[in-house]
């Protein structure tokens, strides 16, 4: 079961103030109990040094022990130097107080425990003894802790209901926070603006703000992507329909199966635009998550370099790899693959017959530079910073694309921290992509 905050601190609170007050009545007993000590043993020098003086004044020379009134729970006993017993409280014991040794002790007579006080006059001749029960020390210490104690049967609940209101006044700005989250409607994601948001909190409300930012940049890039795709895709669709409406209209044979052979033409195509759009929805770097591993780039260029030779082949495109040594790098093979073959495809797609495409590892001290160049009619330097965009051909190439390749070039390299960058080649048409990896150790 859940506790609530305000009663976690409440408790917590009134705990601690318990303890604290019955930790603080501890050590005054303690420590009052050491001063009544100190008191009642000076009470007990001070009587037996005026018991002294009078005997000594009266000159008292009784042979045989008188018993006094006392009224002070104090006993008394006078002896001789001959061990005579001159005189004795009615309180005092039968046995002898304490023993002759002149000071303070303690003393267990008839299983009674005494704090004694023995003193001497000059000539040593009459020695005064008083004492007092332990027990009396004891009543007066606690006496004093039972009234230190006293106030906690008012003040404890007071105090309590005092501690839940004031840990409730504290904890109103949360609730206010809590309830603002609460009402929200699921489509409204601006920022928390609270202006009495306590300084602890402010964390959570930063870090709710920016959930509330890449929710709101996740839906729009859903809701953008979803209407991209949609206008993409009604293209095919529609070449479809008409090549199909053709095919079942005519009546040669060579114009139906020209009209089926466009047919199945442009269902390639937007078979390759959906597959596109699946791996570009997959790659979304706020939510996508690489495990790195060691992957040797030359090894996925030299494959990717095979898969296209065919396609160069036909289009007369030389297409050339140089390597200086194997790309050891940390990433996703898979991925990287990918990355590879959008970059080669684009290159000999719009590289004209008779023109070439470079491929190149390069080696710069702690990076790893996968180069491509080509020979094609290149992209104008205006609009090198729209070639990753969604969807964005290049017009008048008169080559069939979906505009995804770069986009997903680009959201895989973001994945893989390396830095994707677009250039011309010197003197000459075409363009160069250059994507800098760091180097695995």
């Amino acid at each position: 079961m859940r506790t609530s905050l305000r009663w976690r601190l409440f408790t917590l609170l009134a705990v601690s103030v318990l303890l604290a007050w019955v930790a603080t009545a501890f050590f005054t007993y303690l420590d009052t109990r050491r001063e009544i000590g100190t008191m009642l043993d000076e009470r007990l020098m001070r009587t037996a040094e005026l018991v002294l003086q009078q005997l000594e004044s009266t000159n008292n020379t009784r042979r045989h022990a008188e018993p006094m009134s006392d009224y002070t729970h104090t006993a008394l006993q006078v002896w001789r130097q001959d061990g005579t017993l001159l005189m004795q409280s009615n309180t005092a014991p039968t046995e002898h107080l304490g023993t002759q040794h002149e000071g303070l002790e303690n003393a267990v007579i008839q299983d009674i425990r005494y704090r004694t006080y023995s003193l001497w006059d000059a000539h040593r001749q009459l020695n005064v003894r008083v004492a007092e029960p332990h027990d009396l020390r004891d009543a007066l210490a606690e006496s004093v802790a039972r009234h230190l104690l006293h106030p906690l049967y008012f003040a404890v609940p007071g105090l309590g209901a005092l501690i839940w209101l004031a840990v409730g006044a504290g904890l109103a700005p949360l609730s206010r926070f809590a309830n603002e989250v609460k009402q929200r409607q699921p489509d409204k994601l601006d920022p928390l603006e609270l202006s009495d948001t306590p300084r602890e909190v402010l964390p959570l409300q930063n870090a709710l703000n920016s959930l509330f930012k890449r929710l709101q940049d996740s839906i729009e890039y859903e809701r953008r992507f979803t209407a991209d795709a949609a206008h993409e895709l009604r293209t095919p669709l529609a070449a479809i329909k008409t090549q199909a409406q053709v095919a079942c209209a005519a009546i040669d044979a060579d114009q139906r199966q020209q009209s089926l052979d466009k047919v199945i033409l442009g269902a390639d195509r937007a078979a390759h635009l959906i597959d596109q759009l699946l791996v570009l929805a997959q790659l979304d770097p706020e939510h996508s998550r690489i495990q790195p591993k060691q992957v040797r780039l030359a090894a996925l260029v030299s494959e990717s370099i095979a898969q296209h030779a065919p396609a160069a082949i036909r289009k007369a495109v030389e297409l050339g790899f140089t390597a200086e040594d194997d790309g050891l790098i940390y990433g996703d093979s898979t991925l990287l693959a990918i990355l590879v073959r959008n970059l080669i495809d684009n290159a000999v797609r719009y590289t004209p017959s008779q023109g070439h495409v470079e491929v190149q590892i390069l080696r710069h001290d702690n990076t790893v530079v996968l180069q491509i160049t080509d020979s094609g009619p290149g992209i104008a330097a205006a609009d090198l910073h729209r070639i990753t965009s969604r969807f964005y051909r290049v017009l008048g190439s008169g080559e069939d694309g979906s505009g995804l390749g770069l986009s997903i070039v680009k959201r895989i390299a973001k994945l893989h921290d390396a830095q994707l960058t677009f250039d011309t080649p010197d003197h000459a048409t075409g363009l160069v992509v250059r994507v800098t990896f760091k180097a695995a150790v």
